[in-house]
């Protein structure tokens, strides 16, 4: 576990460099498109949608198995506006998917179709791997083919993750599987259709004020897209020219807001002018 949560501290540090968060989180609260998480100290909002998958107790689940409160740990899609929730999981379901993706797996076949070959793990749950022609088969130490495969047998898989965040299943033995020490070449996706271009790193934003969460120190504001902005104890407020606070923040009101982005994505207001449409 000391290991595991080191793996999510460096992820932190990296974040940088990267597209991608992986982080524990405590979920704030929950609406309809999406949710706020307490990531450290400072709320994030993000948007899932029929593509979030979502895991509890080593077992897919639906959104509803998450509520406000709960720990969880979260693969987070940083380039989008707002953040996208690609994964969430509680912590002992993510560590056990995690060895899933990194070391063959030992269970037995209770399910095979023409997309996917199910196991009941050894470690405990269920998972399915993606198979297809281009997953190799062994039996016996020999070339086989999916054919070959069927319920109640126990094999070993050893799988990788796919950019649709699916399992392949690269090897399917019914032996034991030594995994040769070497780097995956599979390459990144190319897939992504961008709708928007990601907000620049610090700049000014224009809207109008849709949501207002003060208890989070958050506010909504509709532009192209609807963005979700933090603000803190430095933050300036002004409205209709004249001081304001944080207090001043309503929705319908038109709003230019001066910010950084921090690492995780989050929108930090320095300072907002509000003015009445």
């Amino acid at each position: 576990m000391r290991t595991f949560i080191t793996c999510i501290f460096a992820s932190l540090v990296l974040f940088a460099n990267a597209e991608t968060l992986i982080t524990e989180s405590k979920i704030i609260s929950v609406s309809e498109g999406g949710y706020i998480l307490q990531v450290g100290t400072q709320p994030l909002a993000v948007e899932d949608n029929y593509q979030t998958r979502f895991l509890k107790n080593k077992e897919a689940a639906k959104r509803d198995a998450f509520k406000s409160g709960d720990l969880v740990v979260c693969r987070i899609k940083t380039d989008a506006d707002p953040p996208q929730l690609r994964e969430m999981a509680d912590k002992a379901t993510w560590q056990w998917l995690d060895d899933i993706r990194k070391k063959p797996q030992r269970g037995t076949i209770t399910k095979i179709d023409s997309k996917y070959v199910t196991l009941k793990l050894d470690i405990g749950g269920n998972h399915s791997y993606r198979a297809t022609d281009k997953s190799d088969v062994l039996i016996g130490g020999k070339p086989g083919t999916l054919a070959d495969l069927h319920l109640d047998m126990v094999v070993f898989i050893k799988g990788r993750t796919l950019p649709t965040l699916d399992t392949f299943a690269d090897v399917i033995s019914n032996q034991a599987i030594v995994v040769a020490k070497k780097e995956s070449t599979a390459k990144p996706s190319a897939q992504k259709t961008k709708k928007m271009d990601p907000i620049v790193p610090e700049g000014m934003l224009s809207g109008t004020v849709t949501g207002v969460h003060g208890e989070i120190l958050m506010f909504d504001i509709q532009a192209d897209r609807v963005l979700h902005i933090t603000y803190n104890s430095a933050t300036k407020f002004s409205l209709d020219g004249a001081n304001g606070s944080a207090s001043s923040l309503a929705v319908g009101l038109g709003a230019r807001i001066t910010y950084k982005r921090d690492k995780t994505g989050r929108i930090i207001a320095s300072r907002v002018d509000l003015n009445k449409t």
